[in-house]
């Protein structure tokens, strides 16, 4: 499970990201809302960790930014603004739950797990290029309608590509979209991890390339040679 924490406070966000890893999830930090932004449009989160007072403006935008975006999301609030006016408006905007701070990490444990099991209600949304699918609700692969099945990782970058398909995408955005956008990153891992994919869609499918642009980025084409 993949986990998106908008969270300015280095202390919290350093605890909480030790503590939800330890546990099994995989999470982004951003400490700002306009980080944020970039986070839920290049990428797909199972839940949406959110903290209301943020350095450029109210956590609270968020919501109506996944709603306008088209981009519906699980939100757990997080924040000092505990009293019962700011939990019942948290709720009537779309959040799952809220939990004022401070909180246990403990019980913040349980309510995401509570809050995954509620459902998001979203329009099934299918992306295509040449023999290659991808379904954006279940994050599934397939060629030719036979299941693409992929590590992790390589999922990731290929989830990134495909949502530009022909369009360059730079290297930093796909290590962002991999590794996180707070994590170091060596400057081969990312070829390794595109080097991997090439191999099990070449197993798949001879019309679907990942073009390289020299220290620059990659794109997904079809029926195209490698640079």
């Amino acid at each position: 499970m993949r986990l998106l924490l908008i969270e300015d406070d280095e202390n919290i966000a350093e605890t909480l990201v030790a503590y939800l890893e330890k546990h099994g999830f995989v999470v982004d930090l951003a400490p700002t809302l306009a980080v944020a932004k970039v986070a839920v449009m290049e990428n797909s989160f199972d839940l949406v960790l959110l903290d209301r007072m943020l350095p450029d403006g109210e956590g609270m935008t968020m919501l109506r930014y996944f709603e306008e975006n088209g981009r519906p999301q699980r939100v757990i609030l997080l924040t000092a603004l505990g009293d019962v006016d700011d939990r019942v408006h948290g709720l009537e905007c779309g959040a799952q739950d809220y939990i004022p701070k401070p909180f246990e990490p403990r019980e913040l444990l349980v309510r995401i797990r509570n809050a995954l099991r509620q459902p998001v209600t979203t329009e099934r949304e299918i992306k295509t290029l040449g023999p290659l699918q991808y379904d954006v609700e279940s994050r599934a692969f397939s060629v030719n309608g036979e299941a693409l099945n992929l590590r992790r990782t390589e999922a990731l970058v290929l989830e990134a590509l495909i949502a530009r398909p022909a369009t360059l995408v730079p290297r930093e955005s796909l290590e962002s979209k991999v590794y996180g956008y707070d994590k170091f990153v060596t400057s081969n891992s990312l070829e390794s991890q595109v080097s991997r994919l090439r191999k099990s869609l070449s197993e798949h499918t001879d019309s679907i390339k990942i073009q390289t642009v020299r220290g620059m980025g990659y794109r997904l084409v079809e029926d195209a040679a490698d640079e």
